[in-house]
């Protein structure tokens, strides 16, 4: 029997890993990865196609019932409130990956020029994600989590294997719940 775990349901900034381990997660765990930003391109930017690209996330995790997947978004968008009422603890595990705001400048700086924010679709008021971490950073500190990793000074595998070890923790409360 193929083990049950809740969402492993990842938050940051822009250039705190999210992807990184969201790639890594779901290549060790056999899950798919379900990205917000990927949602919203296939919508208009508006606050309409903001709310259809969000039922279009909330119906592929409902395919897979609300279990074993992982979900990507930044942790601030209103609609993720949804989650934290639809899906309470052990349902849903939330990762928080946060760096110093300087290493997140040099990270996204250093990504392809089409990724520092060619496709940054978030809203109007943050026309890219350098404008995002400037304006928002002090905001994300506060959002709450189960597992809390600062990715200041770690490698990517290094933060890897912290979450897997966590998450397993989960696993178990998860398995024991549903």
């Amino acid at each position: 029997m193929r083990s049950l775990y809740p969402i492993i349901h990842i938050i940051g900034l822009p250039g705190s890993g999210k992807t990184t381990l969201g790639k890594k997660l779901s290549k060790a765990l056999g899950f798919p990865v379900f990205e917000i930003g990927e949602y919203r391109k296939m919508f208009p930017s508006s606050s309409i196609g903001e709310a259809d690209a969000w039922v279009a996330l909330f119906r592929d995790l409902s395919k897979k019932r609300w279990k074993n997947c992982i979900l990507e978004t930044t942790g601030l968008n209103a609609r993720e409130t949804f989650l934290k009422v639809a899906l309470p603890f052990p349902q849903r595990v939330i990762v928080k990956l946060y760096a110093q705001r300087k290493v997140l400048y040099g990270r996204i700086g250093k990504k392809r020029r089409g990724e520092q924010g060619g496709e940054w679709t978030f809203s109007a008021d943050y026309p890219d994600k350098l404008k995002f971490v400037r304006k928002l950073y002090r905001e994300f500190k506060k959002v709450p989590s189960d597992i809390t990793i600062d990715t200041t000074r770690l490698e990517p595998q290094k933060v890897f294997q912290i979450a897997l070890k966590k998450i397993e923790n989960y696993k178990m409360m998860y398995s024991n719940y549903d």
